[in-house]
């Protein structure tokens, strides 16, 4: 995973787009001279924030992303706050009852049209994955001189560097089951990547290891992890196993791959191993400390977008 930092900037819009090999800023016609400048700067508009994240279709999660964006409006009162969701079926899902929903180059596409010239874009996901890189394709491709945005910035994921690790390690402590007894186990349960930055949970379970040892990560691309920490834990004579999603919102993998009553539910293998399962309906936006990790990383983003 990323240990080291990296500029944030994803574009920034300052070539001369009338070079072709040839001047155009002096030419002669006769006895009539006239020079022309075409390589204007950038644009000079509004700045504003863009919030980016999965999506999810469920209407009773959409409170959390909205109690996300009220402090980044109360933390930035004079810059636009929007949205934008990178999962296509979501976007297809709110559509068809009749909400708004735009892709990371839709958005910005309509920001550049209401006269922004400066964003910065903000990922609410949980690691630099398949997202993540999209996110910042489309955010790169929006950057024009003329004809799009001057420059965007990128506020990261929650675990994109060491710090944040460390951070979100705190966090967890927070995030657990209150009433969880010393002999019962946890399992904290994010969606998974097919991209190299998968290590990430493997890094956040090998600090959470130090303090919190019966705390245990799984992802829902992983398909024998249910059997394998369900037994883990039951040989260790632990037969109590919270299941805590470690995801934005809890949306449909949640509703569904973990606690649905189908039989490949995390809940029914582990079940049918043995285990008492208990369940915690939660996501990572509604843990204070998850969201301040966002918001470190949204000012950073909004810092650049001064440092011209």
């Amino acid at each position: 995973m990323h240990i080291d930092s990296e500029k944030n900037t994803v574009g920034e819009c300052t070539h001369n787009c009338h070079s072709h090999g040839h001047d155009h800023c002096d030419h002669h016609h006769g006895d009539h001279s006239h020079s022309y400048d075409y390589s204007p700067g950038p644009l000079e508009g509004k700045q504003g924030i863009l919030l980016t994240a999965f999506g999810c279709a469920l209407p009773d999660t959409h409170h959390l992303y909205k109690r996300f964006e009220d402090e980044v409006r109360e933390k930035y009162p004079n810059m636009d706050v929007r949205w934008a969701f990178t999962a296509n079926r979501i976007r297809r899902k709110l559509r068809s009852r009749g909400l708004a929903a735009f892709s990371v180059a839709e958005a910005l596409s309509q920001m550049i049209d209401d006269g922004f010239s400066h964003v910065a874009v903000q990922s609410l996901h949980t690691l630099p994955g398949v997202e993540y890189d999209w996110v910042k394709q489309q955010a790169r491709s929006m950057c024009h001189p003329r004809k799009g945005l001057s420059r965007v910035t990128m506020g990261v994921p929650m675990l994109y560097k060491m710090d944040d690790l460390e951070q979100t390690v705190l966090a967890v402590s927070g995030y657990l089951p209150p009433d969880r007894k010393e002999d019962e186990g946890v399992v904290l349960i994010g969606h998974g990547t097919y991209h190299k930055e998968h290590t990430a949970y493997m890094a956040l379970e090998g600090l959470l290891s130090r303090s919190l040892p019966d705390v245990l990560v799984g992802t829902l691309m992983d398909k024998s992890g249910p059997a394998e920490l369900g037994t883990h834990f039951l040989n260790r004579g632990i037969r109590k196993v919270h299941l805590v999603p470690f995801m934005c919102v809890p949306g449909h993998h949640v509703q569904v791959d973990l606690f649905g009553e189908g039989e490949h539910s995390w809940k029914n293998i582990l079940s049918g191993l043995g285990c008492e399962v208990l369940p915690v309906f939660k996501g990572s936006l509604e843990h204070q400390d998850f969201r301040n990790i966002w918001h470190e990383h949204l000012a950073e983003a909004v810092a650049d977008l001064k440092d011209t």
